[in-house]
C-alpha cells in the first residue's frame, strides 16, 4: 500500500522541522497561553589493595633507622602524594570530547515551565531552574559544563509576539544568563564543539522563514548569517566545527532551489552539498563528520531516509519495513546506528533504531504514539544518551519525557508536563 499525499504532504511538511534532534517545536502559542538528572553517580576512586602479610616476619624493635632511610621514605611518600593530587585534579577537570561516545551524566527535563534533574532509578526530581519564569528545552553543551534553554519573556514587551529568550546556566542550574532579547521564531539550538557559540534559528530581518544566527555564550552578542535564502536545521559539522550544515528552503519562486549546504560560522564560503528536486528534510551529521542523513519523498510517495557519504558522494536509502515511512534519522554517538521515526498505516508512529550501514531495517522501540497532535508530531526532540544505550524523547500526546533503551527494555517516564523536553549531560569516559 502507499500513503496518500493528503496524509504526508498536507500535514507533515509544516511540522517536520520539529522532529529531529535539538529541534524546538512551534509551541510558542501554547507557551504564551500557559504563561497569562539523574544525579551523577559517585566516582569510586578508592580501590581496595590486598596486602599479603608475611607470617615469618619478625620486627626488630630496637634498631634505629638510618637518616638516609628516613629521607628516602619521606621522598617516596611526598612523590606518591603529589601523584595522587595530580591524578585527582586531572579527573576533576577532564572534559569529554565534543563528539563520540561519552559517559552519562546528569539527566534533566523541562516540564510546566521549570527545569528538573531526574534520577530514573528512584524517580526523584529536583528543580534546578524554577520561579516565576517559564523555561523549557534544556540542551547540554558538548563538554557537559553548561546547558542552554529557552525562556518566555515577561509580558508587556510592547509587541503582539514577544518571542523567546535564549539563556544558559551551569550544569547544576546556577549562574543563569540570558544571551538574547526576545527573538521571534527562535528554534533549533545547537552548541558549537568548543562550547563558545550556539547556532540558532530566528526570524530574518525581512521576509518569511528563518535565518541562522550565531550567539556568543560569553554574552558578547549575536550575528545573523547573510545566506541569501531561508535556512533551517543548522548542525555544526564535526570534528572541528569550522562549518555549519543546514537545509536551504525554497519558500517562494524567488528563492534558490532547496538543498543541503555548508557555510562557515561567519557566513562566508557558502557551498552546496546536495541540490536537486527534493526537500532534504531533517539533515543531521555523523559524529565523525563523514556523513549526513536527510529525508525526502521516495518514488512510492512515502517518506524515506537517505545517508549521504560526504567523502565519496554515495547516497543510499535506509531500508525500512514494508508499509512504513521513515522520518528524521539521527546518528548514534559512535556513528554505527541511527534512530528515526517510523510511521505506520494506522497513523501511529514509533522510534526505531537501525544500522547506519543499511544492513537491516532495524528494530522499533518504545511506545506507539499518534502521528500528529495539535502542536505537530507527537514524538519529537529525540536524541541519544551519551553512551549510546538509550534515546531521550518528548511524547507530546501525553506530555511526557521518556528514556527509551535501545535493547527493547520498557521505556522510563522521566517527567510529565507541558513541553517536557529531556536532555543528558556528557561526561568524560
Amino acid at each position: 500500500m502507499t500513503y496518500a499525499n493528503d496524509v504526508f504532504e498536507r500535514s507533515v511538511r509544516e511540522w517536520l522541522h520539529a522532529d529531529a534532534e535539538h529541534r524546538v517545536p512551534d509551541h510558542l502559542d501554547a507557551v504564551l497561553r500557559l504563561t497569562s538528572v539523574q544525579r551523577q553517580w559517585p566516582a569510586w576512586s578508592s580501590l581496595e589493595r590486598w596486602l599479603p602479610m608475611d607470617t615469618t616476619f619478625r620486627p626488630r624493635f630496637f634498631q634505629t633507622p638510618r637518616l638516609s632511610q628516613v629521607l628516602l621514605v619521606g621522598a617516596v611518600i611526598l612523590a606518591l602524594v603529589a601523584a595522587l593530587l595530580l591524578y585527582a585534579g586531572s579527573q576533576q577537570h577532564r572534559l569529554p570530547p565534543p563528539f563520540g561516545v561519552a559517559r552519562n551524566g546528569a539527566l534533566v527535563s523541562s516540564a510546566d515551565g521549570d527545569i528538573l534533574t531526574i534520577e530514573p532509578s528512584t524517580g526523584r526530581r529536583t528543580t534546578v531552574v524554577g520561579g516565576d519564569t517559564f523555561d523549557f528545552g534544556p540542551l547540554f553543551s558538548r563538554d557537559g559544563t553548561r546547558f542552554s534553554f529557552l525562556r518566555v519573556p515577561p509580558s508587556g514587551c510592547g509587541k503582539p509576539d514577544c518571542g523567546l529568550i535564549l539563556a544558559v546556566a551551569n550544569a547544576d542550574g546556577t549562574a543563569i544568563r540570558e544571551l538574547t532579547p526576545g527573538l521571534e521564531r527562535l528554534d533549533s539550538v545547537d552548541w558549537s564543539p568548543d562550547g563558545s557559540r550556539i547556532a540558532i534559528l530566528t526570524a530574518p530581518p525581512d521576509g518569511p522563514g528563518h535565518t541562522i544566527a550565531i550567539v556568543a555564550v560569553d554574552g558578547s552578542g549575536m550575528h545573523a548569517l547573510d545566506l541569501g535564502r531561508p535556512a533551517v536545521e543548522p548542525n555544526w559539522l564535526p570534528p572541528s566545527g569550522d562549518e555549519i550544515v543546514f537545509r536551504g528552503e525554497q519558500l517562494s519562486a524567488d528563492d534558490p532551489p532547496a538543498g543541503i549546504f555548508a557555510v562557515r560560522s561567519d557566513g562566508t564560503h557558502l557551498r552546496p552539498i546536495l541540490t536537486r528536486a527534493t526537500d532534504y528534510r531533517s539533515p543531521a551529521v555523523a559524529p565523525d563528520g563523514h556523513a549526513v542523513t536527510y529525508q525526502d519523498t521516495g518514488p512510492d510517495n512515502i517518506f524515506q531516509v537517505h545517508i549521504l557519504d560526504l567523502r565519496t558522494g554515495e547516497d543510499r536509502v535506509l531500508p525500512r519495513p514494508a508499509d512504513t515511512a521513515a522520518l528524521g534519522a539521527v546518528f548514534s554517538p559512535d556513528g554505527r546506528l541511527v534512530v528515526y521515526i517510523r510511521a505506520y498505516p494506522d497513523n501511529t508512529i514509533q522510534l526505531a533504531v537501525a544500522p547506519a550501514d543499511g544492513s537491516s531495517t532495524g528494530t522499533a522501540i518504545g511506545p506507539h504514539a499518534p502521528f500528529l497532535g495539535p502542536e505537530g508530531p507527537t514524538i519529537n526532540n529525540y536524541l541519544w544518551s551519551p553512551d549510546g544505550t538509550a534515546i531521550l524523547a518528548n511524547y507530546d500526546a501525553d506530555k511526557a519525557a521518556r528514556l527509551v533503551p535501545i535493547d527493547g527494555s520498557p521505556a522510563v517516564e522521566l517527567a510529565r508536563g507541558d513541553l517536557a523536553f529531556p536532555a543528558y549531560q556528557r561526561l568524560a569516559p
